[in-house]
Parts: structure tokens; sequence; C-alpha cells
């Protein structure tokens, strides 16, 4: 006798934003796949082609997306009824319309725990590439300049000033990291943590603008809030130490782009290092591609086997826990957590699958 598949539940269905493929094949070795693999009654699929914002026809159809680069706007979500969850592979949820996703009963989920350790070690990298103007010399070399590039001498973190913006989970592991090299003071400006937190970690919490004057090394660890973008700007950056250098691996519009480039064609600050940036790719006519004392890598300098392997399991359990009609871990809009709609949702889930 033939089954009647008509009967048969719609299967769970999670979908992958495409750009976590190259060429067809997976762009990372591992994304926790193998969490998912015969879990009854659930489908995976990377969504057909990269688009910077998803259609809606790119999102429906899907109980989940994890999604890496893809935004998620207003127009994203039109019409989109069936979409429970989206897992954010990352920390920053600047590229998602939160509001729109809640009003639509759509949690968004990120990666905290998967971030933590690789970021905090590029930190530490990119401070150490600067202090010993490592990629100047990578250059005068490769141009022949060999005693040119022995007089340019580095400095270290020794007996030196490092300061925090924004003193999270990233920026606490990135200056304990950073404590081994024995500065002289850690500094961290954060109005939304409190003073314990702070004394905890044997850093001082002190004003943007007394973290901007003191320190020799300033890192940027905030997310991109409205209350963020253009934090540093002209004025801010006047601040700044002549020997000082500016590392940031948050966001790139939280630095005023304009202004930093005049200050470093200016020599008005040792340099800095950059991984992001307001426009990205970072367009190829950007003066700051001409700055000696400027280090630029693209957006991924944490993207290491590791941190794919930690973020993409998080984000599978959180799939698996939609699946079982449970709200995922580190919900952003956690007012989506009590909406009807999105209980209703995981009702469903529950109701519907066994994984």
């Amino acid at each position: 006798m033939v089954p009647n598949n008509s009967a048969l539940p719609p299967a769970f269905r999670v979908g992958f934003s495409a750009d976590f493929l190259n060429q067809g094949r997976l762009a990372f070795p591992d994304i926790g796949l193998s969490l998912l693999q015969d879990c009854p009654g659930l489908e995976v699929e990377f969504i057909p082609d990269y688009k910077p914002a998803y259609t809606p026809d790119q999102l429906s159809g899907y109980d989940v997306v994890i999604s890496l680069k893809p935004r998620v706007t207003v127009e994203s979500l039109e019409g989109i009824t069936r979409l429970c969850a989206i897992g954010r592979c990352g920390v920053g949820y600047d590229n998602v319309d939160l509001q729109a996703c809640t009003e639509r009963d759509i949690a968004v989920y990120i990666t905290p725990q998967g971030v933590v350790r690789p970021m905090a070690e590029s930190i530490v990298l990119l401070v150490l590439a600067v202090s010993h103007r490592l990629a100047q010399k990578d250059r005068l070399i490769r141009a022949g300049k060999w005693v040119e590039s022995t007089q340019r001498l580095g400095q270290e973190p020794r007996d030196r000033v490092i300061g925090t913006i924004g003193f999270g989970n990233i920026a606490r592991e990135a200056l304990r990291l950073l404590s081994h090299f024995s500065p002289s003071r850690l500094l961290a400006f954060d109005p939304l943590v409190n003073s314990e937190v702070f004394a905890e970690n044997g850093v001082e919490p002190v004003t943007l603008d007394a973290l901007l004057s003191q320190s020799d090394y300033v890192l940027v660890n905030c997310p991109l809030l409205p209350q963020t973008r253009n934090l540093i700007g002209a004025r801010e950056l006047a601040l700044m130490k002549p020997e000082a250098y500016l590392i940031n691996t948050a966001r790139g519009p939280i630095i005023n782009e304009e202004a930093l480039i005049q200050v470093l064609q200016a020599g008005r600050i040792a340099g800095a290092a950059l991984d992001v940036f307001e426009k990205e790719p970072l367009p190829e006519t950007s003066p700051l591609i001409a700055l000696d004392n400027v280090l630029l890598t693209s957006h991924s300098i944490g993207w290491t086997f590791e941190l794919f392997r930690d973020m993409g399991r998080l984000d599978c359990e959180g799939a698996l826990a939609v699946a079982r009609g449970e709200a995922p871990q580190n919900v952003v809009n956690r007012e989506v957590l009590t909406r009807p709609g999105f209980l209703r949702k995981l009702e469903n889930c529950r109701n519907r699958f066994s994984v």
C-alpha cells in the first residue's frame, strides 16, 4: 500500500546563507552541519544566490535561517510568516532590522561564545603588529630597502597604557591577554558596565575623553548603535597622543573615517589597524590604501577554523532548540520571546517535529 505522504507534517527547514559556500563547496571546513544530520523531519539547504540583502523569496519556506553577511531589512520580510528565528553567525547584528523581526515574531540570536577568543587574539595580534611596525618593515624589505627597514624602530606595550572603548566579553579577554605584556595601566570606557566588573578585571573605568588622551593604544570594542555611530570624530581623534595607535575590530561607522584619514595623513597619531570600514569592501580609491601608517584587513581578522566551528555549532544548536519548540540562546530582540505569535510558532514546531 502506498503511504499517504500528504498526511506527513512538513519538514523543519533550516536555510544557510549562500556565502557559506564558495563555488558550490563549503567555504569553511566545519560549520556545525553534523549536528543537523540524521534528525528526523529536518532538512538543510543553502539559499541559492548571494544578495547583499535578502529578498522575501529567499527567506520563505524556512523555519530558521543561519546567516553570515546578508542584511535583513523590512523589505526582506515582506510576506514572511513561517520564519521563526534567524541565527547570526557572529556577535554583530547591525545588519538585521531587529524591530522588523520582532514585529513579525522572528527571534534573532547570536553566537558570542564562539567569537570571544579568536577576536581577542586578533586584537593582540594587531597591537603587536602596529607596535613593531610589521607591515611597514615587510613593504620596505619587498622594495629592496633593507637598511631603511632597520631604521623603523618599534615600541612595546610594556609600561604603556591600553584603553578599550566598550568592555564586553571580547574586550575583557583581549585586556586579559594583553596584561601579560606588562602595560602600566588598563583603561575602559563603557557606561553600561558596573564598577564591580571593572574591579574584578583590574581595569580602571574612565570617561571617553580621558581614555583617548591617556592611552597609547585605543581599542574599539563597542557595538554599532545609534549612540555609537560616529562616536570617534575629529574632536575625539584630536585628544589622542601623537604616539598612540587606534585599533578598530568592531564596526567601521563607529569612527568617522574621513576624520581618521585626515589625522593619519597628517601624522597626528602614530597609526591605526583597521579590520572594519564605513563601506565594505573597502573601495580601491580609499585614501587609506596609500597610507604607510595604517594596517588594513578585510573584516576577517578573527576568521579561524575554530571560530566557524564554534559559531556554526552554536547556530545549529539554536536551530535544534527551535525545532523542539524552545527559544534559542542569546536572543538579542528579547521582547519577541513573550509575543503570542512567536510562542505559537514555537508550539507549532514542538507539535510537528521530533528532533
